[in-house]
């Protein structure tokens, strides 16, 4: 770009920002076609080069109405660590679930241990709050809610407090019910894709449009 270019595309940032006020900040998308983003570092990056293992809580009601929350919900989840987290690798959710059906005592085994009998580095417990794919007050609309409470043991240190926690929270679609014709499978999938993607940015350092 020469000099002359350069200070005619600065005239007319000028001249729009005067103009537009506000408004002129989107110039710089339409000039250069990219949106402006931010860095926003991992509350917890030590992930990387861990073998985890996934172990989802639910109340009994939540069990009942979806059975296979355990295995499902961790299987999203474990799609978007390994895709984002540097050498990360998981314990098969299927494998968890089933030790979870088949050893009642899973619940009060201290979560550290429990990860040691995966032989992981550490253990992400996923103690479901909320978990449906309807409106609380008007049932007959899809929409899904996922809150947890989302905590990481060190499976070195057995009967130790977490080394990290934190709540997580999605509503899909974001903006409001879904369309016609979108049905409840269709919605417990994206809501789950979408927890899985929201927690694991907690562990990487990623790029975020600004708001």
């Amino acid at each position: 770009m020469t000099a002359w270019l350069r200070i005619g595309v600065g005239l007319l940032l000028l001249a729009a920002t005067a103009t537009l006020g506000c408004r002129a900040l989107a110039l710089p998308i339409l000039l250069w076609g990219k949106e402006p983003t931010k860095t926003v570092e991992a509350e917890y990056p030590y992930l990387a080069d861990k073998r985890v293992a996934l172990v989802v809580r639910a109340d009994m009601e939540t069990l009942v109405e979806n059975p296979h929350v355990h295995h499902e919900l961790a299987d999203h989840v474990r799609v978007a660590l390994e895709r984002h987290v540097e050498a990360l690798s998981t314990v098969e959710p299927a494998k968890v679930a089933r030790y979870q059906r088949e050893n009642a005592d899973w619940e009060t085994t201290d979560p550290a241990t429990l990860g040691k009998r995966f032989f992981c580095d550490r253990l992400i417990e996923i103690v479901l709050t909320q978990y449906t794919t309807r409106e609380p007050e008007s049932p007959y609309l899809h929409r899904g809610y996922i809150t947890a409470l989302v905590n990481i043991y060190n499976t070195s240190y057995p009967n130790s407090a977490p080394a990290f926690s934190t709540e997580v929270r999605v509503v899909y679609p974001p903006e409001g019910p879904g369309e016609w014709g979108q049905g409840d499978r269709e919605i417990r999938r994206a809501t789950m894709e979408a927890f899985g993607e929201e927690l694991a940015g907690r562990f990487y350092d990623r790029e975020v449009k600004v708001q």
